[in-house]
């Protein structure tokens, strides 16, 4: 993680404790979440078997997830949301308008019992963070062959048994975005594509 982040041992200490809380019911951190999400995907990947595997961020990388390491979920709170993090990386790229490949939009239901709310000020103030940190970009570290703070702090929150961070977008005001782990759900947590047709 890069200097201005707090030292990995702090944060696994810290988040080590609050599930070692929320097993004894006493966690003020790790919240249930439940509602209906949005997410764009490939059409290629637009089923109920790939929508949300998690597969694409785990090859390819995410704000909170070095290539490679943990399936992760990208999810949106509002398709407002899901369109601006969309556009953010044509644009970061450049790509032309008439290089758009489709994409399908479709809603995914979810329910995890474990997630780490970044979007709480008083997470983020007890895990020595703030905003900006977690907003930073994570693609030119990556272009140039790096882990991003936000990616490695991603691998550790999923590491430690998190289903999942909640978490507010960089591209689009107000808006909310999810990021879950799919390999640490447990009981009843899913993440369930909608009207897959």
């Amino acid at each position: 993680m890069t200097n201005s982040w707090p030292a990995e041992q702090d944060l696994r200490l810290k988040l080590a404790g609050w599930i070692d809380a929320n097993h004894r019911g006493i966690a003020p951190f790790a919240v249930e979440w439940q509602g209906t999400t949005y997410r764009f995907a490939s059409r290629e990947y637009a089923d109920l078997a790939h929508f949300t595997d998690g597969e694409g961020a785990r090859r390819n990388g995410g704000r909170f997830t070095p290539i490679g390491a943990q399936r992760t979920v990208y999810l949106s709170l509002d398709r407002a949301t899901a369109t601006a993090e969309l556009d953010s990386w044509y644009e970061y790229y450049n790509v032309p308008d008439t290089a758009f490949r489709p994409r399908v939009l479709a809603a995914v239901a979810v329910s995890v019992g474990l997630m780490l709310d970044l979007c709480c000020p008083d997470t983020l103030t007890e895990l020595g963070l703030n905003a900006e940190q977690i907003a930073e970009e994570r693609r030119p570290v990556n272009d140039a062959g790096g882990v991003a703070a936000t990616q490695a702090f991603g691998q550790l929150v999923a590491e430690l048994g998190f289903e999942g961070l909640r978490f507010p977008s960089a591209r689009h005001e107000h808006g909310v975005n999810l990021a879950l782990f799919p390999g640490n759900f447990v009981d009843v947590s899913h993440a369930l594509m909608l009207n897959p047709g």
